[in-house]
């Protein structure tokens, strides 16, 4: 029938076309699963891949030795990268960094910024310094560093440059809105009314700081405005004399010189021979110009420093080179071959009977500035942290620029660094740092902190701060306990009062003990002269005496050969009223101190800038209240000899009478075994006789004790062994074993000796 032909070949193309669908399906599973395959393979390809940080550097050859920027940067920014790929790297990915050097030719550093733009992997950038440089290479690369939204962390202080740049952020200060207004405020304060500029011509540095003295915020009409040119990177000498004859015959009553460091020291020789000399305000440092000419010029010589201060230290910085040989903390000095003053006679060589010295001021520079690369370094991976994973490349620039912008935004939170803290301005980007005015006092000889500053509040207006000139002469330490972690301390403290209202009630000893029953500090504060007039005491000086109980935090791995650390920290006693203090010259301080079971060794004042971090638990708004903190340090040697006497001698005597027994015949076995199990006996009851140090670690002291187990306990398993009957038929053996008693104990003794001795001295 037809009914019963047309089922069979119904239910047979059917059949076909089901298993046509099924071979589709089937292969369209597999092609997805390949995509899939794919997909994963590429994701686990490129999660192994590493992220890239560019570094772009400016070596120089131009002067007679290596200013060492570079190699600073170089050290301490790979350090930074071992630190955060020990701990899991950056959204699970190892970091690389990759330096570029310009070597101050503008060309190369469009070319080096436009690399680091081309490599996908590269998660940020950072440096590129000076205006010009800088601008070469926005003028180039402009689209694609928008574009690219990659973190670019600069070093430029004209935030104009990339204004229109959101993803470009500086480590500098902001020259509109830093350093322009604290001049300005200074020009005010000294009354001046017939400023003068002597700046560099088709300079975007000189002619960004003119423009603001001469502005409308300035109060007072510049009498002359001078632009200089360069000839070989050298001031022009007849436009230089045409400037300075020109100044004498206008008389300005303040000069600003917008010329560099290197250059003020020829423009300032060229004013004091044509006896044109008011106060002066210089770009670049007071130290840059040569001595002889400093020195010689009559009348005060300011600058405005953001890190470098006067006979103070970076804490943060002092502490971290003592805790490692000074030798590796040296990175400017080596000889500059290429620098063209070694053919010319200009350039000197160094006595090679001078020590290196890490604390040298061109050292510290160079330490500063591979500690701002390295924390910038550390600053991409913190705000690279709270991203989302899995993230790619892209996904992590916009994180980090967001984060930057937001919870390191100046006034809401702060990034810690190793060497500094960090935060940003919202409006310009740029680094909040608070600017400092030095001023070279005419005869005096020294640079200290002018007797005003001025810092910028949260309504963004700048406030005056008053400098305390302020020493500390410590008279004795006692009552030092490691477990504690205390001392007591009675010192001097001086303060100069020239009507600024200075006094000990403004100072706060943050580190003094709080006295439970007052809620106070245990300070005892006697007046030994309150200021004024006096025939015993210099006029204006008031003079207290101080006594009181301070915490210490030791360091206790290398006890009992070890160096500590005891401070009187000073800060505000209110955080609303700073100030910043001036200590006296080093050289001036007094270091006689007595403590007991302690010798000094060094003493500095380190500096610091803290802050409160309080959240309105209402609002929820996070706010920073930023001040100024000094610690006077004095750095104190254990003395060992009790140590010696208790400790070392017997555990040496307890060691040789164990070494010696090899020597008795091994039949008396009991003997030999009696022996130096006494001693390993005695040096365990010596060890529990000995006072109990509270350390979160091994001290030097235990490991000590250590190996005089691990000796003994080797010599007596030695003994064992040689009456083994196994080996004392193994004649070569047996001579092999009394051979590792009788020279591979004194051997290994020797090494621990070594071990004791550098340990208990970094810088060997």
């Amino acid at each position: 029938m037809p009914g019963s032909t047309c089922a069979p070949r119904l239910r047979a193309t059917l059949r076909a076309a089901l298993q046509r669908s099924l071979a589709i399906l089937a292969l369209s599973v597999a092609a997805m699963g390949a995509a899939s395959g794919r997909a994963a393979a590429d994701d686990a390809e490129a999660a192994s891949r590493p992220v890239t940080i560019k570094i772009l550097t400016s070596s120089r050859s131009d002067l007679c030795f290596d200013p060492g920027d570079v190699r600073a940067i170089k050290r301490l920014a790979n350090l930074e990268q071992d630190r955060i790929n020990q701990q899991g790297g950056i959204a699970g990915r190892k970091l690389q960094l990759e330096f570029l050097d310009d070597a101050r030719d503008a060309q190369r550093a469009v070319a080096n910024v436009k690399a680091a733009l081309a490599d996908p992997e590269a998660l940020a950038l950072i440096g590129l310094s000076t205006a010009d440089r800088a601008k070469a290479a926005f003028d180039a690369a402009g689209r694609e560093i928008k574009d690219s939204k990659i973190p670019f962390l600069s070093s430029i202080s004209l935030t104009s440059l990339f204004a229109d740049y959101p993803n470009v952020f500086t480590t500098r200060a902001s020259q509109d809105d830093e350093r322009l207004p604290v001049l300005l405020q200074f020009v005010k304060q000294t009354g001046a009314s017939r400023p003068a500029f002597v700046g560099l011509k088709d300079n975007l540095f000189s002619t960004s700081l003119a423009e603001g003295l001469a502005g409308p915020a300035s109060g007072a009409k510049l009498v002359a405005d001078y632009r200089l040119g360069l000839r070989d990177d050298k001031l022009d000498a007849s436009e230089a004399a045409a400037a300075v004859a020109d100044l004498k015959l206008k008389n300005p009553d303040l000069i600003v010189l917008g010329l560099g460091g290197n250059r003020n020291g020829g423009i300032i020789k060229e004013l004091l021979a044509a006896g044109v000399t008011p106060t002066l305000f210089i770009s670049g440092r007071i130290g840059a110009i040569p001595p002889e000419i400093a020195h010689a010029y009559p009348s005060d010589i300011y600058q405005i420093a953001w890190d470098d201060l006067p006979h103070v230290y970076s804490d943060r910085l002092r502490r971290i080179i003592s805790s490692s040989s000074p030798s590796r903390w040296i990175f400017e000095g080596d000889k500059n071959a290429q620098a063209p003053g070694w053919s010319s006679g200009e350039c000197k060589p160094r006595s090679d009977e001078v020590a290196a010295d890490p604390l040298t001021v061109d050292n510290l520079r160079a330490i500063r500035v591979g500690g701002q690369f390295a924390d910038m370094v550390g600053l991409i991976a913190a705000a690279a942290r709270s991203a989302r994973l899995p993230a790619d490349v892209a996904q992590l620039r916009a994180h980090i620029v967001e984060q930057l912008g937001t919870t390191y935004a100046t006034g809401r939170g702060v990034f810690k660094g190793r060497f500094d803290d960090w935060s940003f301005r919202t409006q310009t980007r740029a680094a909040a740092r608070t600017p400092f005015i030095l001023r070279l006092v005419h005869g005096l000889g020294v640079t200290q902190l002018a007797p005003v500053q001025f810092v910028r509040l949260r309504n963004e207006t700048l406030r005056t701060v008053n400098t305390l000139f302020l020493d500390i002469d410590l008279i004795r330490a006692f009552r030092i306990d490691d477990n504690e972690k205390s001392f007591f301390a009675e010192f001097y403290l001086t303060i100069h009062d020239d009507g600024n209202g200075a006094s000990i009630d403004q100072l706060d000893f943050s580190n003094a003990f709080l006295d439970p029953k007052t809620n106070d500090r245990q300070v005892t504060i006697r007046v030994l002269n309150d200021g004024g007039k006096s025939e015993a005491y210099p006029d204006n000086m008031k003079v207290y005496q101080v006594s009181g109980r301070f915490m210490f935090d030791p360091e206790l791995a290398n006890y009992p050969f070890d160096t500590q650390r005891f401070a009187i920290d000073l800060r505000p006693r209110r955080a609303d009223i700073p100030f910043i203090i001036q200590p006296p010259p080093q050289s001036l301080r007094d270091l006689a101190v007595v403590a007991d079971g302690w010798l000094p060794k060094e003493q500095y004042v380190g500096f610091d800038e803290d802050f409160v971090p309080t959240v309105d638990a209402r609002g929820h708004l996070q706010s920073i209240v930023p001040f100024f903190k000094t610690t006077f340090v004095w750095l104190m040697t254990r003395q060992t000899t009790d140590y010696y006497l208790r400790v070392v001698v017997p555990l040496a005597f307890i060691l040789i009478v164990a070494y010696l027994s090899i020597f008795i015949p091994a039949a008396k076995f009991e003997a030999i075994v009696t022996i130096q199990v006494t001693a390993l006996l005695s040096a365990v009851a010596l060890y529990l006789a000995l006072p109990k140090i509270d350390a979160d670690t091994a001290t030097l002291s235990d490991r000590i004790f250590l190996f005089i187990y691990m000796a003994v306990s080797i010599m007596i398993g030695i003994s064992i062994m040689r009456i083994n009957s196994s080996i004392a038929s193994r004649t070569w053996l047996r001579h092999l074993l009394g051979a590792i008693h009788i020279v591979g104990i004194p051997v290994i003794g020797l090494l621990m000796a070594l071990y004791v001795m550098q340990a208990s001295n970094p810088a060997v």
